[in-house]
């Protein structure tokens, strides 16, 4: 079930509760990190310490980003120009910088490019379409954009991620888009995607995922039986086919790369990540070995080559969606074993 966004009120609640929350969690977790360390004998990976540190690290560090944020406030309270929007720019890499570097430290989780990490001309923005699958992945694929291919990641986002009250505050002042629920929102979710597409700068790389939700075994299935049940039988074919995507919804991707003409797009497929659905495999996943981690393949057409036509624009992505499913299919292997995985 999705969760809907915090009304304003609430938000601003939650800005001024979190750091004293942060402190009575980060008490309450010591001992079972102290605990995970005395369980050595019975568990060697020492999963109930490395899991409740990087718990507690990671709100630490949204905790710190709020905090940066309301200290940038304070100190240029009616400055709002290119110095201040940098300077939020820097505390987000700065933040994704941090997330990677503990988690591959804490938890041997990587990020590795399958050949050549090709993000399209670097003198215009670029669309990044990438499947959704697992934990995380967009914290990962966000800091890669913006470590690794020197973008400036703009990020469409659920709305429900406007609970987290550091993410939410510097996401917004970087004009990210939270799409809001289905309910009552009437045309507002391509709208707020054309506002997005239409402030993008030269060095941005705008992040969306046209599944909209991350892809799960009982998912895919779930997707399957609904168009059937609605009567499209030729989608729920496809549909089934797609064993490791979900079906991409056109209209946000129509919205965006109608707005942006000028715009390269990137189609990315990655995989390491889509079998942790539940706590109990993240658990049991933890720590990743040396040859585990994220797989991503970037893929990049000129804008030239895009088509920008709606009908158009929906039988290009199915194409590339089964090019994804094509690619996940062969790299997807069992972790720890050379044998391929079955979803």
């Amino acid at each position: 079930m999705k969760v809907g966004p915090p009304p304003s009120w609430l938000q601003v609640v939650l800005r001024l509760l979190y750091p004293p929350f942060a402190v009575l969690v980060t008490l309450a977790a010591l001992p079972l990190m102290v605990l995970g360390a005395l369980l050595w004998p019975i568990d060697r990976r020492l999963r109930l310490t490395r899991v409740t540190f990087l718990a507690v690290y990671f709100m630490w560090e949204d905790v710190g980003v709020l905090l940066h944020c309301l200290f940038l406030s304070v100190r240029t309270p009616t400055d709002r120009g290119e110095r201040w929007v940098r300077q939020h720019e820097e505390l987000v890499a700065h933040a994704l910088d941090n997330f990677l570097r503990t988690a591959e430290r804490w938890a041997g989780f990587h990020v590795v490019v399958d050949g050549e990490l090709d993000l399209g001309d670097p003198s215009r923005p670029v669309v990044v379409l990438s499947r959704h699958a697992g934990p995380a992945d967009s914290v990962a694929l966000a800091w890669l954009l913006g470590h690794r291919g020197g973008r400036v990641p703009r990020i469409v986002l659920a709305a429900g991620l406007l609970w987290d009250p550091g993410l939410a505050m510097v996401l917004k002042r970087l004009k990210a888009y939270f799409v809001p629920s289905r309910t009552g929102a009437g045309d507002d979710r391509t709208q707020g995607m054309q506002r997005l597409a239409d402030h993008l700068g030269p060095r941005d790389a705008l992040l969306m995922f046209p599944e909209g939700r991350n892809w799960t075994v009982h998912r895919q299935e779930a997707e399957v039986a609904r168009l059937s049940a609605e009567g499209e039988s030729e989608r729920a074919e496809q549909a089934a086919l797609w064993r490791w995507v979900l079906p991409p919804r056109y209209r946000g991707v129509q919205t965006i790369l109608a707005a942006r003409p000028d715009a390269d797009v990137t189609i990315i497929a990655h995989t390491g990540l889509e079998l942790f659905d539940s706590p109990l495999d993240i658990w049991r996943g933890i720590p990743f070995g040396p040859d585990e981690g994220l797989l991503v393949r970037t893929t990049t057409y000129p804008a030239a080559e895009v088509p920008r036509e709606p009908e158009a624009i929906v039988e290009w992505l199915d194409e590339r969606w089964t090019e994804v499913n094509a690619w996940v299919e062969g790299h997807r292997t069992v972790r720890g074993s050379g044998h391929a995985a079955t979803p």
